[in-house]
């Protein structure tokens, strides 16, 4: 059995490595396209938290020393290790999702307090009203962006009619929207039926679902541990009923 990996190249690449190591052979195809974007220093009077919700933020975002003992909220145990190798040193962790987050943040936040939220796009209207209820200033902070893109439709094409056998990994609802637009556009469909889909997280498998009735698996957490184990899992059953 081959796994297709959506993921953007770099995060490919590390997944590719680790799921070799246990045998399990992949295919690399991004459906998204992680940039680094070059924002401008922000100026607010004051700074009470910063509020990371993705690994690609961690990663974009430019510590400097004025943030070191800022109380970070971040969402991932990957996110959190970026943030702790970068030098951020009061950080508190959700592993789960952003509401497991929002959650957290709720019991720290006082009125009057500033948010800012380094993320793939200048404004979230929904986490905006959510500390707007709470007599907050929250900051969007653009620092990276993020392109649906598939560079190579004959593979895809190839992968999707004669790997019979075979698995798809998805990280995150844009990811997975993006193969579904391309799926859609090539009329691959009923392609799609006898592969197996293994999703991070709810969200994710509510885009896959979009493509009609199919085999997906949702990760017990989201985030790589478990998704490794549910692919191994999945994979060492289909070798069984082979």
């Amino acid at each position: 059995m081959k796994i297709l990996l959506t993921r953007p190249i770099d995060d490919s690449i590390l997944t590719s490595k680790t799921l070799s190591k246990i045998g399990l052979e992949t295919l690399i195809l991004p459906f998204l396209e992680i940039e680094r974007f070059d924002y401008q220093d922000f100026l607010v009077p004051k700074l009470d938290y910063i509020m990371f919700t993705s690994r690609n933020a961690a990663n974009f975002f430019r510590f400097e020393k004025k943030f070191k003992n800022k109380l970070v909220f971040s969402v991932g145990n990957e996110t959190k290790m970026i943030l702790q190798k970068k030098g951020f040193e009061n950080i508190i962790n959700a592993d789960e999702n952003l509401e497991k987050l929002l959650v957290l943040l709720k019991k720290h936040l006082k009125r009057g307090d500033v948010i800012i939220h380094p993320t793939y796009k200048n404004s979230n209207l929904e986490i905006k009203n959510f500390f707007l209820s709470l007599g907050c200033k929250y900051l969007a902070i653009k620092c990276y962006s993020s392109k649906m893109i598939c560079r190579n439709n004959d593979k895809l094409i190839l992968f999707m009619k004669n790997t019979k056998k075979s698995m798809i990994a998805f990280y995150s609802p844009l990811t997975a929207r993006s193969f579904v637009n391309q799926i859609q556009k090539l009329d691959l469909i009923k392609f799609c039926k006898d592969k197996l889909f293994v999703v991070i997280s709810d969200k994710v498998k509510e885009e896959i679902s979009k493509l009609g009735e199919l085999s997906i698996f949702v990760a017990r957490k989201p985030n790589q541990k478990e998704m490794i184990e549910l692919m191994q899992e999945k994979f060492l059953l289909g070798k069984k009923i082979g």
